[in-house]
């Protein structure tokens, strides 16, 4: 055999081999991911549909559980999960396909758009509304103050004409990093009187149609039919119960697609057949706030560093229903994942999967300097940290022990201040100077020290805090009643709420939708009214009327 033949032969043989080689690692990698999804899946419970894309190609899908307890339906690659928050990323890219068009600046006034919010005092622009910098109140939360929890029917039309009676702002848009639903809310409001279509219709024509997602579909009205769909689920113990969505509005949430079609998704990320890789940049791009803080969140994309590894990713929960798409794209790999039962197994598959198939491209973090604490030193991290106004996390120690509050399962350590909290999952704390911070999931709360201790309200006369007080922007009404000698706050759906003095004019609830209440006071020392501040909201003004 001639020189060059030899060669080219061997050449042949080598490449031949790498690739059977490749073949090999990836399929012996799909059996222990499959094993890995298997540990989590039961035949008799809700479930869930994962797809994993390599170079574009969908290289592994599996589903387990049932999308009907009722019926005994299997979850399968057509059912139709709503995705909850994953939807915020379809609103952004059609939001930058609009700007593309010149129908719309990120950088516009959203008031040019929505002029029911002219009497806002700060210009919000439509960036703003996409980075959830905008300072306005969560909608989820405005609802269960009115009384409307996720079961209650709101359609998109409700949801909007009450979210554009906003009169303040949490706090000056561009300030603060907010995660809320309101933004996106109001975007896809924004494109429908921009594209004169549905958001639906509009999705149609710009993604699912050229993508050929033919199963997914944006729902305003929970009366809606969906073809597929799986219902949500909630559970107590080992029993299961339908956990019910009314709340539909567009933008932020409730688009209902299936894996197939999530896959679909996912690989235009990997190669835009629609939009193109600059606006996928775009959307990655982190947002800069008023102060030059960087915060890792673009346009609803996500971005991280994970293990020395980029990645881009986002998740949604809403009544039982979860969703998470994570993408590395320096490596062109994409997960995708749908399910209707409401835990964090998807979080926790996820990263699992990526151990899995990255591990040796992985940077480990350094291990912790610090593994172990006398309980002098615990106590340092013991108190009381405000995590929102009026909310608060509990810490004390116990037998060389840190604990929160009403639970008698201990922390676990992590080491270097950081303690696992095992009956949350995905749930840990990370002590500062006077400050925990609360992590769950993808989401990170701060809270500072505070002493709890009431400032001179023993001879505080309640019966001045009765009434009847209104917020007229929401039209909501909570009387204030002294129960057993305390104040409670009532109201006509949601259940009682006992308040608690912090100092003679403030007053604070264990309750997110109702954290912390200032009373305001008239010149002649008479109670005009109170703001209401907790989580995701600030300083709703509730007029005393009665």
């Amino acid at each position: 055999m001639k020189p060059q033949i030899k060669r080219i032969v061997c050449i042949f043989w080598l490449l031949s081999s790498a690739l059977y080689s490749g073949q090999d690692r990836q399929k012996e990698l799909l059996k222990k991911a499959d094993s890995l999804i298997n540990s989590y899946a039961r035949a008799d419970a809700p479930g869930m549909a994962i797809g994993i894309i390599k170079d574009e190609k969908i290289i592994y899908k599996k589903t387990y559980g049932l999308a009907n307890l009722e019926y005994k339906i299997p979850v399968t690659d057509s059912t139709a999960f709503d995705i909850a928050s994953v939807s915020k990323q379809f609103t952004a890219f059609i939001i930058l396909l609009a700007e593309k068009e010149e129908k719309l600046s990120l950088d516009d006034d959203v008031r040019t758009y929505l002029p029911e919010l002219k009497s806002l005092p700060y210009k919000i622009t439509i960036r703003q509304l996409a980075s959830h910098t905008h300072g306005l109140p969560d909608f989820s939360v405005i609802k269960r103050i009115q009384g409307f929890g996720d079961e209650f029917r709101v359609t998109h039309s409700e949801a909007v004409k009450t979210m554009l009676n906003i009169k303040n702002f949490a706090f000056r848009p561009g300030d603060r990093y907010w995660y809320n639903n309101t933004g996106f809310m109001l975007l896809a409001e924004i494109l429908q009187r921009i594209y004169k279509k549905d958001f639906n219709e509009i999705l149609k024509e710009y993604i699912f149609i050229p993508l050929q997602m033919n199963h997914s579909v944006a729902v305003n009205d929970p009366e809606k039919i969906i073809p597929n769909k799986a219902e949500s689920y909630k559970e107590n113990g080992t029993v299961f119960f339908k956990s019910p969505l009314g709340q539909m509005e567009y933008g932020s949430s409730n688009i209902f697609t299936t894996l197939d079609d999530l896959c679909k998704w996912a690989r235009n990320f990997q190669k835009p057949l629609v939009g193109s890789r600059e606006l996928y940049d775009e959307m990655q791009r982190n947002t800069i706030l008023n102060t030059g803080e960087r915060v890792e969140y673009g346009l609803g994309l996500q971005t991280a560093k994970y293990k020395g590894l980029d990645i881009v990713f986002h998740g949604g929960g809403t009544a039982g229903y979860r969703s998470y798409i994570l993408h590395i794209p320096a490596y062109r790999f994409s997960i995708v994942l749908a399910g209707n039962r409401s835990v964090f197994d998807g979080l926790s598959i996820t990263y699992k999967l990526v151990d899995l198939f990255f591990g040796d491209k992985q940077t480990l973090p350094p291990s912790p300097k610090k593994k172990s604490y006398t309980q002098t030193e615990l106590k340092t991290f013991e108190g009381t940290y405000e995590i929102n106004p009026g909310n608060y996390l509990k810490i004390f120690t116990k037998e060389n022990k840190l604990y929160l509050e009403n639970n008698a399962t201990p922390l676990t350590i992590m080491g270097d201040d950081q303690f696992n909290i095992p009956f949350i999952p995905t749930g840990r704390i990370t002590f500062q100077k006077n400050t925990a911070i609360l992590g769950m999931g993808d989401f990170e709360f701060k809270g500072k020290k505070v002493d709890l201790t009431p400032e001179n309200t023993g001879t505080i006369d309640l019966t001045q805090f009765t009434g009847f007080y209104r917020n007229e922007e929401f039209n909501t009404i909570y009387q204030l009643v002294i129960e057993d000698n305390k104040l409670v706050a009532t109201h006509p759906i949601n259940p009682k709420i006992p308040l608690y003095p912090l100092n003679p004019t403030t007053f604070y609830s264990s309750k997110s939708i109702f954290g912390q209440l200032d009373f305001q006071y008239d010149k002649n020392k008479q109670i005009m009214g109170f703001k209401l501040s907790g989580a995701n909201f600030s300083n709703l003004e509730f007029r005393k009327i009665k």
